[in-house]
């Protein structure tokens, strides 16, 4: 998160690319890319998390419901 707000301040976008970092069968080609990429390739290393950064468009924020939305009359 903290990242993430670190790039926003700097007019950058962030986007997680995790899915290559899962280890089942299917994406193990792509784990093992991942890791042979940034040298991680024993079990004493391992990637936290992958991202691509850059500079996106600007959008507004997300639609958020009010409060009322939340509560429950008792």
């Amino acid at each position: 998160m903290r990242a993430q707000l670190a790039a926003t301040a700097q007019g950058l976008s962030m986007h997680p690319l995790s899915q290559a970092l899962q280890e089942y069968p299917e994406q193990a080609p792509h784990y093992k890319a991942v890791h042979d990429l940034l040298g991680a390739t024993d079990r004493r290393h391992t990637v936290q998390m992958w991202t691509r950064l850059g500079y996106g468009p600007s959008i507004g924020p997300a639609p958020r419901r009010g409060l009322d939305a939340h509560l429950r009359k008792a």
